[in-house]
């Protein structure tokens, strides 16, 4: 039917007047913030029934977009900014680095990557680019590794000095190893006091030895090692293995460690947790989808349980001893004081004395201790069981030289029938056998530092990059014909008695102190 075309007109003004009317109100009742559209479209007033239909919700939608834009981009300028500070320290190292002398490379060190895969000897890589290119040398791991090789003695000390840092995957390894731990993979400055407090109390420990603790040890290793008395000869790294179990583990736990069942559990398991650490610890997001990551970490869950079976029992035996006096302990008049029952490394951890009561400060969790006990067991052993090693194959080679041992122990001991330490400190060809073996046979390859944050700029003008892996190959450095004469690659005791060395003291002149 069709309309009257006044009545249409008629009913358009009406239209267009209400909807007129309804603009002020829509613009009032739509909100321009979310905190608006929250307060007047959830909150019941008197709006919330018009702004939804006066196009509210079209704003939140539109609201929404725009806050998704706009944290995109806050993410986009996030990840460029990372990107352009990580392209900025790549190129710091590329220009610092390439003015290090070492061989020619774009990417990586081929001669290294030779040696790596031949499965070679990487010390002697590094002495022949020492021979070539002088005590500096820089090798390209890679695109973004460089390694920086030291081996003059006068900027040893300053390096390691102002490369206060661990590598970032020796703290992943030891972190995955042993857990929490405060001693070791914290820059040196925040733990400075706490090394040379423990340095103090592990060598008056280990110095002070009473008989009837050396009788233990040499029964525990004896019991340990019936299993290959069938055999033709002793593996000489396992009996030295053994022998340095014993001895940091009385140090770290007292004679509990004795009358252990699970010693010898606890020692293999030690072993087999230090073998795959560094391994899996290169991964830079854990491997959780491989079978053997979690087999190693199941090894490293049951390492802890008897770590802490071990401090629960070390705890419950020489917990009256905790109160003692650690002063009643200590060496008197050079005579040794019935060392067994003062108090072990873990009393003085947990009575919080610190280190021989040298450090005062805040008793460490459970998790901490338990972590710093696994990581002193890890070093103590690694490096007593190298040199005892290396002091066992010295004696097959040398067939005299345990018969200079022997006179000379018997030459000092004989006039007395109590262990004196004064005695023991008199027999310099026994110390002289143990700085020699150390000297010829360090505890590792390559002493390992980095500076993080900041280049080191040494006293000779070289500049180190930041982030450059910093090593000093100890068997370069102390087998220097100009510090050690021209027989230094050979086995001489003796050139620790020629030079006047304060072997009591265990000091070296400045000429042959290197700072490890």
């Amino acid at each position: 039917r069709s309309i009257p075309f006044s009545l249409f007109s008629e009913r358009t003004s009406e239209a267009e007047l209400e909807l007129a009317a309804m603009v002020p109100s829509c613009a009032a009742a739509v909100p321009y913030t979310l905190l608006g559209a929250l307060l007047t479209g959830g909150g019941g007033g008197s709006y919330a029934p018009s702004w939804p239909a006066c196009g509210g919700r079209a704003f939140l939608r539109d609201y929404a977009r725009r806050g998704t834009n706009a944290m995109l981009w806050l993410g986009l300028l996030a990840v460029t900014w990372v990107l352009l500070r990580r392209i900025a320290a790549l190129l710091h190292l590329w220009a610092l680095g390439s003015r290090l002398p070492g061989p020619p490379a774009l990417l990586a060190d081929p001669g290294l990557a030779a040696v790596c895969r031949a499965g070679g000897d990487i010390t002697g890589y590094l002495s022949k680019l020492h021979g070539s290119f002088g005590p500096i040398v820089r090798l390209w791991l890679g695109p973004s590794e460089l390694l920086v090789s030291v081996k003059d003695a006068s900027l040893i000390k300053e390096m390691l000095t102002k490369a206060e840092d661990k590598l970032p995957l020796t703290g992943r390894t030891y972190n995955l190893a042993c857990g929490r731990l405060g001693l070791f993979i914290s820059s040196f400055e925040k733990v400075k006091s706490t090394r040379e407090s423990l340095n103090v109390f592990l060598n008056e420990k280990l110095n002070v030895v009473a008989s009837e603790s050396s009788f233990k040890i040499i029964e525990a290793v004896l019991h340990r090692t019936d299993s290959t008395k069938d055999m033709d000869s002793l593996d000489c790294r396992s009996f030295s293995q053994h022998m340095a179990f014993n001895i940091i583990g009385a140090a770290l736990f007292g004679d509990v460690l004795f009358d252990w069942s699970d010693a010898a559990a606890y020692e293999e398991l030690l072993m087999v947790v230090a073998k795959d650490g560094c391994f899996w610890a290169s991964y830079a997001v854990p491997p959780f989808w491989k079978p053997g990551y979690r087999r190693y970490r199941t090894l490293c869950a049951k390492l802890k349980i008897l770590t802490e079976s071990i401090i629960r029992k070390s705890v419950n035996q020489n917990g009256a001893l905790r109160h003692n006096n650690l002063s009643s302990c200590k060496i008197s008049e050079g005579l040794v004081k019935d060392p067994v029952r003062c108090t072990s490394l873990l009393d003085g951890m947990i009575s919080g004395r610190g280190f021989g009561g040298a450090v005062q400060g805040p008793l460490s969790s459970e998790e901490e201790i338990c972590g710093n006990i696994v990581g002193l067991m890890l070093h103590g052993i690694s490096t007593s069981a190298n040199l005892l090693c290396n002091i066992l194959m010295r004696l097959v080679l040398y067939p005299k030289l345990k018969d200079q041992l022997y006179a000379d122990i018997v030459a000092v001991h004989t006039e007395s029938s109590e262990l004196v330490m004064d005695d023991v400190l008199k027999m310099q060809f026994v110390l002289a056998t143990v700085c020699e073996s150390a000297r010829l046979l360090p505890a590792g390859p390559l002493l390992q530092r980095c500076s993080m944050q900041h280049d080191l700029t040494l006293k000779s003008s070289i500049t180190m990059p930041a982030g450059a892996i910093l090593v000093v190959p100890l068997h370069l450095v102390q087998r220097d014909a100009s510090v050690w004469g021209n027989d230094a690659c050979q086995f001489n005791p003796s050139r620790f008695l020629q030079k006047g060395i304060d072997l009591g003291g265990f000091s070296l002149p400045p000429s042959f102190y290197f700072h490890v």
